[in-house]
């Protein structure tokens, strides 16, 4: 209880500017000599400072003490790990993001990991002009099963990563404590906190990118599952005896709707998608959403198709869980409405009550999975319990 009223005072003055204790017990409805031994102590660790008095005018008798947090006293590190790059981000302790490196993918070789990330980490906190002895904390987002708990990665099969202890290898290397999650997971916390998702408690995060998959929040807390594995929407069956999977099942989703398999469809049709002077391209499906959102007849056909599968896919969500929003991420959002509009028209077909839930974009970036490995890393355990500041842009 102890550590639990701590996080939250800590986490009440990371929000504010500056806060006085009288404000801070108000808020979360502790004693106020509670509020002050909290606070004595995070003064004593250099946490906290004081900065002056509240000037108030309205403010009879004596004037509180105004907090403001050190945000050079803690620092965090996110990494994600993705099949085509891997990005790192040190964020101060108000969780700002104050530095980021982005280097290859790790795929197949995580001893390699192991031995380059610290010299990134010392690096990038460097620049960030934060000391290295300040690592307070480890995020880590990856594509894969990922039992939260272990932090170990059981199967990442984009990134050649099996039954690998991702948690115990990289606290012991870079000598913090670390929270391991799936990317979807880590995107479905960022998207809570600054994005589309923001004060909404019950909604479903959707991933179109390599694969697909889908992070489930309720009541405002990640829904993991036994082991973590919850969300898999990517290897449900939707074609009868369709295509082969990766997962080694037959007609899964993520063989009609995920970037690879818009991909697929777009090299059957290559005359819609040649250079100016005749030569053709490599194609992914970032290209073909690029030249669906510019009006290109073949990739809004491509899309279209790929959307009515996940929009069939999305509506077995609705049906099983009633979400209030649906949010969509990955490079293949890029498309916009030529997405999204076939998306929710499937959605409407194959739902049984999908009025008045949104289906929308997010709206954090291209790095919602990194972002997400940072407040990870901010709050470790604590983040399915209640609601953080935030990571600045």
């Amino acid at each position: 209880m102890r550590e639990m009223n701590r996080s939250l005072v800590l986490e009440m003055i990371r929000r504010e500017k500056t806060v006085s204790r009288t404000d801070l017990a108000r808020r979360s409805m502790l004693t106020k000599p509670t509020v002050s031994a909290i606070v004595g102590d995070l003064i004593d660790e250099g946490l906290v400072h004081e900065v002056g008095f509240d000037d108030s005018a309205s403010r009879k008798g004596r004037r509180s003490r105004l907090l403001e947090l050190n945000e050079a006293a803690a620092a965090f590190v996110g990494i994600h790990f993705g099949v085509r790059h891997t990005s790192l981000a040190v964020a101060d302790a108000r969780g700002r993001i104050r530095a980021k490196r982005l280097v290859g993918s790790f795929a197949g070789h995580f001893p390699r990991a192991l031995r380059e990330l610290p010299q990134l980490v010392k690096e990038a906190m460097a620049e960030a002009k934060l000391s290295r002895s300040r690592l307070q904390g480890v995020g880590v987002a990856l594509p894969g099963l990922v039992d939260h708990e272990l932090g170990t990665c059981v199967i990442a099969p984009n990134l050649r990563f099996f039954d690998v202890p991702v948690r115990a290898k990289l606290a012991e290397k870079l000598q913090a404590p670390t929270a391991v999650r799936n990317i979807t997971q880590a995107a479905a916390i960022a998207e809570g906190r600054i994005g589309a998702a923001r004060g909404v408690r019950s909604f479903v995060w959707v991933y179109v990118g390599s694969g697909v998959g889908a992070a489930i929040v309720v009541d405002g807390q990640v829904v993991y599952g036994k082991h973590g594995f919850s969300g898999e929407l990517g290897h449900c069956s939707v074609v009868e005896n369709g295509i082969e999977c990766t997962c080694g099942g037959r007609g899964c989703l993520e063989t009609v709707a995920s970037g690879r398999a818009i991909a697929a469809a777009a090299r059957s049709g290559l005359a819609s998608f040649r250079h100016a002077d005749g030569a053709q391209q490599s194609i992914d499906a970032e290209h073909v959403a690029i030249a669906a959102h510019a009006g290109d007849p073949e990739a809004r056909r491509i899309l279209a198709r790929a959307a009515d599968y996940l929009g069939m896919g999305i509506s077995y969500l609705l049906n099983l869980l009633n979400p209030e929003m649906v949010v969509l991420g990955g490079r293949v959002i890029l498309a916009g409405e030529s997405l999204l509009d076939p998306v929710r028209a499937s959605v409407a077909r194959h739902a049984m009550r999908s009025d008045g839930i949104p289906i929308v974009s997010s709206t954090v970036g291209d790095d919602i999975m990194l972002r997400g490995a940072v407040l990870l890393a901010l709050e470790g355990d604590r983040v399915d319990r209640h609601s953080p500041a935030g990571v600045s842009p």
